[in-house]
């Protein structure tokens, strides 16, 4: 009896790990996102749009965000042209950036960036996050004149 429970607690754990997908962040993931933090803190705007895209709890926004002065001025969802309905927050590329240092502590992260401006085109969190997975794109972003 006994050896057939921990066959099953040592099935149990093998078939765990072998679905976490998640990966460890490594020192240069930690480094390539402060890099780009960096580069972004470096830009001469603080007023700028771009598309917003999320998934998370099989729920999906797409969205295009104004920051002015570094503050969300409006948000219209792409597919309708009208304010989304769901009232929420919606980042700054300054507030993805605070997410994204909390989230590579926890681990199973992935991070793109855009190489000319330095901000985050891609954010997944992986298996680690409690309300599954988390997926945001970000494009089209440009400084407002």
């Amino acid at each position: 009896m006994r050896t057939a429970l921990v066959s099953l607690i040592v099935a149990a754990i093998v078939i765990a790990a072998a679905c976490d997908t998640t990966r460890a962040v490594t020192a240069s993931d930690r480094a390539a996102l402060q890099q780009h933090e960096a580069q972004w803190a470096q830009r001469s705007f603080h007023s700028y749009v771009f598309d917003y895209s999320e998934t998370q709890l099989s729920i999906n926004y797409n969205v295009r965000i104004t920051v002015v002065n570094d503050t969300v001025a409006t948000v219209i969802d792409l597919n309708t042209g009208q304010p989304p309905t769901a009232p929420r927050t919606w980042p700054t590329m300054d507030a993805l950036f605070n997410e994204a240092d909390f989230a590579v502590l926890q681990g199973g992260v992935s991070l793109e960036y855009d190489d000319q401006l330095g901000y985050i085109t891609l954010f997944s969190i992986q298996n680690n996050n409690p309300g599954g997975q988390f997926l945001v794109r970000v494009s089209n972003l440009h400084p407002l004149s």
